[in-house]
């Protein structure tokens, strides 16, 4: 008796997913006899509204290249910030940025170059 019951509950949820899937498949009646002119208000809407998007969608995208270079530019002027600090406060660190740029020397020092900046020659 049990497995007939699940047979016959498996038969009805078996009919029962049909009929749900053909009340999927039928159009709205109202569509069916209005179709051309949704069609047409479908197409008015963007023939209408259609250059006005893409102007947006075109303006969104620029929108956002700019804020992605403006948070760029952001963490430069950071480190130039930083930067400027250093230079201002920090004399050995100024000292050395000119000694290791322009390759000078206090009097009487000895400078022993480490790397060279001139590629050399083959003979």
């Amino acid at each position: 008796m049990a497995l007939r019951q699940k047979a016959l509950r498996a038969i009805l949820s078996e009919r029962e997913r049909v009929e749900r899937m053909e009340r999927r498949k039928a159009w709205p009646a109202g569509l069916t006899a209005n179709g051309p002119r949704f069609i047409g208000l479908i197409v008015l809407a963007l023939v209408i509204f259609g250059p006005g998007i893409v102007y947006l969608l075109r303006l969104t995208v620029r929108r956002h290249t700019m804020e992605h270079r403006l948070r760029q530019l952001e963490a430069i002027q950071q480190d130039l910030i930083a930067e400027q600090k250093r230079l201002t406060s920090d004399a050995v660190y100024v000292e050395g940025l000119i000694r290791s740029t322009f390759k000078l020397a206090k009097p009487g020092e000895l400078v022993v170059p480490l790397e060279s900046d001139e590629p050399t020659k083959a003979r």
